[in-house]
């Protein structure tokens, strides 16, 4: 299997970074991607369907980021109705990269809540078809949900919610999650998926980032992380949400104070007041994030991301551009010497491009390259 970034050159470092987990590798039908510590930043671009009707355009809209210029690193396919042939397979056939699934989407009912036979089913059934990593979310349990009546906005998170739904429908004493844990890691252990320990209180507003509830989860998240690692299970962490510029550094002390945990946030959407041009606001949050090295795979957000509308493909190629942009701003400090040397030696002009000509529309006779034509 071909790994798409070839990053490392000392082989025994790679392999020590991904024996203690600070590295993983996310499985592809074409392509791997490495995911963590001292590597490029990555870019996930999600698709889904929440009504049947939809599938012909989510289904083309696959098609047509296999042709975009700038392709994601990893897929996840957030579809909550099943399907006979996922979507997920799809993105396998047409873009090959790594692909990523939140099961419990598809396998819980409104009045029933979750069965623990088919949650189980499914999650060894898309392990089997190639799915890459799963989205759960641990951090669903009561005790937590319990402090979240003084918060703008209780729970933000569909899996999240679903999951303590699920534990409320029938009465369990605790979630679904912990009654199939054993069950689940045999499982990814067998088919080698990565476990992305999901948020299920994520800050939905600024006012709810980093209280109680939120450093009650993070350091929740942290161990199940450690558990999964113990098991010899790769493992990510998710996080985030609504958080204000001023309070990511401390967010990052958080995630990162104890070990290094590959770390992929939602957003982070860095203000309020920015519906409808979330692409913008989340690729703020996430450069900054990621230049505090709290990021090591980061969401192309669409404008749609707060507005209820199905993103468009022109929404989705742009959001992908967005995070694109913050891949290579990061990136152009992680790796100054490799890109930037590489650029001195090309003779562009003020556009980027090798041009002969001097004055464009703008500019006109007034171009400054005048300049050094009249000092040749």
């Amino acid at each position: 299997m071909k790994i798409r970034y070839d990053e490392y050159d000392g082989k025994e470092d790679l392999k020590k970074s991904i024996g203690n987990n600070e590295i993983i590798i996310l499985r592809g039908n074409k392509y791997d991607t490495l995911v963590g510590k001292n590597l490029r930043l990555k870019i996930n671009c999600s698709v889904g369907l929440s009504d049947k009707k939809e599938l012909k355009n989510e289904i083309d809209k696959i098609a047509q980021i296999a042709h975009f210029d700038v392709l994601p690193d990893t897929m996840m396919d957030l579809s909550i109705i099943h399907l006979d042939n996922p979507l997920y397979q799809y993105i396998h056939k047409e873009i090959g990269c790594p692909v990523g699934t939140v099961p419990v989407y598809v396998c819980f009912e409104d009045e029933k809540g979750i069965d623990k036979i088919r949650f189980l089913e499914e999650i060894e059934n898309q392990a089997q078809n190639g799915v890459s990593f799963m989205t759960l979310h641990f951090t669903a349990i009561d005790e937590i949900y319990r402090k979240t009546t003084m918060r703008n906005i209780p729970v933000i998170s569909r899996g999240g919610s679903l999951v303590l739904r699920d534990m409320y429908i029938n009465k369990r004493k605790q979630n679904i999650l912990f009654e199939c844990f054993d069950e689940m890691c045999d499982i990814f252990k067998k088919y080698s998926v990565t476990v992305s320990v999901g948020t299920t209180f994520r800050p939905s507003s600024l006012y709810d980032a980093l209280d109680e509830v939120q450093l009650a989860e993070i350091k929740m998240q942290k161990e199940i992380v450690k558990e999964l690692i113990k098991r010899n299970i790769s493992v990510m962490m998710e996080g985030i949400g609504h958080i204000s510029l001023h309070d990511i550094k401390k967010y990052v002390q958080l995630i990162r104070n104890d070990f290094y945990i590959p770390f992929m946030p939602l957003g982070p959407i860095s203000t309020d007041r920015a519906i409808g041009w979330d692409h913008i606001s989340a690729a703020i949050g996430a450069s900054y994030l990621a230049m505090l090295d709290g990021a090591d795979i980061i969401n192309a957000v669409t404008r749609e991301e707060h507005t209820g509308g199905i993103p468009t493909i022109s929404s989705v190629y742009e959001a992908i551009k967005s995070a694109q942009v913050v891949v290579n701003s990061i990136d152009d400090v992680r790796f100054f010497e490799k890109y930037n040397k590489a650029q001195t030696d090309k003779k562009t002009n003020c556009m980027g491009i090798k041009k002969d000509g001097i004055g464009c529309e703008r500019c006109k006779e007034e171009c400054p390259f005048h300049l050094s034509k009249l000092l040749n």
